[in-house]
C-alpha cells in the first residue's frame, strides 16, 4: 500500500462485536470485515480527516488516544493505551491504517480506525 494522503477517522461503540453478515453490509453503521470497506460507507460517518502532514499525524494520533481513554481496554493493564500508541503511531508514520477493535472495561465493543486515503487504484471517495 502506498502512504496515505489522508486518514479518514471512524468510530463505533456497540454492546458486542456485530455479526459478520451484518458487518458486510455498507448500509450499517458497524465495522466491517475489511477495513478498506470503511471507505464504502457513507460520508456521514466519516468522524474526522486528518492530512499527512507532521500537524495532521499529531491530530490523527491525538484523535484515536482520545478514543483509548474515553473506552478503557478491558485488558489495560497487559496492553496499556501507552503501547498500543505506540503502534499507532508507527503505523502513521508509514502512511499505513491503524485500527482498534476491543471491548472495554464497561463491556461495550469498540471500533476506531484511522483508514489511509486514497487506496490503490482509487480515488478518495469523498472527493478529498
Amino acid at each position: 500500500m502506498d502512504a496515505a494522503k489522508h486518514w479518514h477517522a471512524f468510530a463505533w461503540v456497540g454492546h458486542e462485536r456485530p455479526a459478520d453478515n451484518v458487518r458486510t453490509d455498507p448500509n450499517q453503521p458497524t465495522p466491517p470485515l475489511e477495513i478498506a470497506h470503511w471507505l464504502l460507507k457513507s460520508a456521514n460517518r466519516v468522524a474526522a480527516t486528518f492530512d499527512n502532514t507532521p500537524a495532521g499525524t499529531k491530530e490523527a494520533s491525538e484523535w484515536m488516544r482520545a478514543g483509548g481513554e474515553e473506552h478503557v481496554y478491558v485488558s489495560e493493564e497487559q496492553f496499556s493505551l501507552d503501547e498500543r500508541m505506540a503502534y499507532v503511531d508507527d503505523d502513521l508514520s508509514r502512511g499505513a491504517d491503524a485500527v482498534w477493535g476491543y471491548y472495554s472495561q464497561n463491556g461495550r465493543y469498540v471500533s476506531r480506525a484511522l483508514v489511509a486515503c486514497p487506496r490503490a487504484g482509487a480515488r478518495c471517495p469523498y472527493e478529498r
